[in-house]
């Protein structure tokens, strides 16, 4: 047997062109790429429909279920097995903490966009899609689906689904009131255009050159996961009573069911819901204490002997309470494969001691991130006192001075690490040593000084500077619970006493994931904190360092708004974040040439070094996960980064447990 173990660069990768593949103005096909994650395979000939799971086969022999060959479709998308062609059977036992811990369930069952990125992250490749073909200018994207493709209950896939998710949800502004960023260029919508019963033509209106990156990255997948024949009969233009029927699911209404498709939170609450991803929930995600999921014998993709995927019968998530519990299970041999939660640095030496008695080895994660922790003050904070104070650069320069990184990397991350602000990874062709260095020594003196800059320099009686009201500098830092980062709320309580010693008085608010986001996207929050992605895909994930659409741009997100609808709504943003945004959605966005797009993409950081939007600790940690003994076809590198939707890109239909 062997095993992938090469080290992956992909700094070296993208310098050599692995990426310039996407470039519209190389790029005219993707149909004849490969469909497999390790570069093999021709994505086709190998589909002949013959080797199948033996309870399907005996559903077939007893008449309750259709041949293979009329499952699949005619051109199934072909796997290369990591290591070798898999046996069927076995469950992998995986483990969620609480029921609203289903963000990485999209990365893990439901990666199916129509196209999704190769292993090795440098090109997208066909994955619902058979093939596309992007123009000259990539203003026109012409996507071909697969013929005799099928829902999870059977019912065909075909390009009317995927115009019913585009025209009757996305761009429905009675159901979304906003249209997806990664859908408009030019400040218009995109056009979805029927070609024919297989092929469809998504029209932009200025160039969109990042469109298929984008459309590889992260949960991209609301075209491929709306069956129309389902959702239609909830639709107020299709349904005769759509809210009643809506209501029946427990809905307030045909409005906040679609929405709820729309967002994928249907997902993992509505097990009815027809899909296309290998494994089907048995029950909702939070109905009892574990969702078990189980073949979908409708599934598209074969291995390269022709055999339908997938191999495991199933996944069982348990939803435990905690990372004690979860960590108690791994120790015990009752996981088979995690990277989440209890992979920290901290439990590694005892994870590590217990590998032979657990039956599991390590496997390695490079990390896209930008820092282990990102402190993202509201600049459009709605007390407008604090909005005031966030926005004084020296208010922000005076805090960092103020942050003892070296005391924060020796108790919380083992003494791994070095001070670093918000910049790109040393690896990155973006790296910028003064950025990354700038403001982290730690100064109490400097501090003051800068904070002295600010005018804010009276006291109350505790010592704590007074504001532009006349009111003590006080705030709350938001922190999510739940999102597997427990070292972000400690390295708060570290960081506060040092804050208040030069006049600041800031509070740790922990908020369940749901809640903190409910909270970002209303924009009541005052501060934050996250780890940060970027590190390594900057040009791809630019949030951290200007205003842009989503979760991540929390340090701004109403200056977002007003530059996405043209000062219609929000709040506007200084001179610097305009030219910011001006240069990436104009000039970045629309060229074609990758090397240009990263000098874009080096003006544009050159900019927030200048501004300090945001406050770094320390150089990310290199990642890792478990994985059992016999737990096979699992790679022994890949990347972590929230726009590379690990570990669906590993394939996870072909790991199969060796008996």
């Amino acid at each position: 047997m062997t095993r992938t173990t090469g080290r992956i660069n992909r700094r070296r990768l993208l310098a050599a062109g692995g990426a310039m593949a996407l470039g519209a103005g190389t790029l005219t096909a993707l149909g004849g790429c490969s469909l497999s994650p390790d570069g093999g395979g021709d994505g086709g000939g190998a589909g002949d429909g013959e080797g199948e799971a033996p309870e399907l086969r005996r559903l077939v022999e007893e008449g309750e279920l259709p041949p293979l060959a009329e499952r699949i479709p005619t051109n199934p998308l072909v796997v290369t097995p990591v290591d070798q062609v898999g046996s069927y059977g076995g469950t992998w036992r995986n483990a969620l903490i609480g029921a609203g811990d289903t963000f990485r369930l999209q990365y893990t069952v439901g990666y199916e966009n129509l196209v999704r990125w190769n292993l090795d992250w440098t090109a997208a490749e066909p994955n619902v899609a058979e093939s596309v073909t992007v123009n000259g200018d990539a203003t026109r994207f012409t996507f071909r689906l697969r013929e005799g493709m099928k829902w999870s209950d059977g019912e065909p896939f075909t390009v009317d689904d995927v115009l019913f998710a585009f025209q009757d949800i996305a761009m429905n502004r009675d159901i979304i009131p906003d249209t997806p960023g990664h859908l408009t260029a030019g400040g218009e919508p995109a056009r979805l255009e029927r070609v024919d019963d297989h092929t469809l033509e998504l029209v932009f209106a200025a160039p969109r050159a990042l469109f298929l990156e984008e459309l590889a990255s992260g949960p991209s997948d609301m075209l491929t996961r709306m069956p129309r024949h389902y959702l239609a009969r909830f639709h107020p233009d299709h349904g005769e009573d759509a809210d009643a029927a809506a209501r029946e699911l427990d809905y307030s209404g045909a409005v906040e069911l679609l929405q709820d498709a729309m967002y994928a939170g249907a997902l993992w609450s509505n097990p009815a819901l027809p899909r296309l991803h290998a494994w089907l929930p048995g029950n909702a995600v939070g109905d009892g204490t574990r969702v078990r999921f189980t073949r979908n014998p409708y599934y598209w993709k074969v291995d390269t002997e022709g055999n339908q995927l997938p191999y495991l019968d199933g996944i069982d998530f348990e939803i435990v309470q905690d990372a004690e519990v979860l960590l108690l299970n791994v120790l015990q041999g009752e996981i088979d494969m995690l990277d989440r939660h209890v992979t920290t640095t901290r439990n590694k030496p005892v994870l590590a001691a217990e590998r032979e008695a657990g039956g599991y080895r390590f496997f390695d994660l490079v990390p896209d991130k930008l820092n282990t922790l990102t402190v993202m003050f509201n600049l459009t904070c709605r007390d407008e006192a604090r909005r005031e104070v966030f926005n004084h650069r020296d208010f922000r320069v005076g805090l960092s001075h103020a942050i003892n990184r070296q005391e924060l990397i020796n108790a919380l991350h083992a003494r791994q690490g070095e001070p670093w602000q918000v910049a790109p990874a040393r690896e990155s062709e973006l790296f910028d040593e003064e950025m990354a260095k700038q403001y982290t020594e730690y100064d109490l003196d400097l501090a003051n000084e800068a904070l002295d800059r600010t005018g804010w320099t009276e006291r109350d009686g505790d010592g704590i500077r007074l504001g532009p009201d006349g009111r003590p500098i006080s705030f709350r830092v938001l922190v999510g619970t739940g999102a597997g980062k427990p070292e972000l709320a400690d390295a708060l309580e570290l960081i506060r006493p040092d804050w208040r010693a030069v006049g600041i008085d800031m509070r740790v608010q922990n908020e369940d994931e749901t809640l903190r986001v409910q909270l970002i996207q209303a924009n009541e929050h005052q501060a934050l904190v996250w780890d940060g992605d970027g590190g390594l895909d900057t040009v791809n994930t630019p949030n951290f360092f200007m205003p842009e659409w989503g979760d991540n741009s929390a340090f701004c997100p109403e200056w977002y708004t007003w530059l996405a609808t043209g000062g219609a709504e929000g709040q506007e943003p200084p001179e610097a974040a305009k030219e910011q945004y001006r240069i990436y959605h104009d000039q970045l966005a629309a060229e074609p040439d990758r090397d240009r797009r990263t000098e874009l993409m080096r003006e544009i950081l050159a900019i927030a070094k200048r501004e300090f939007w945001t406050i770094g600790v320390s150089t990310a940690l290199p990642g890792y996960g478990i994985v059992g003994e016999d737990f096979r076809n699992m790679v022994q590198e890949t990347y972590f980064a929230g726009t590379f939707p690990y570990p669906g890109v590993t394939n996870p239909e072909q790991y199969y447990i060796e008996s």
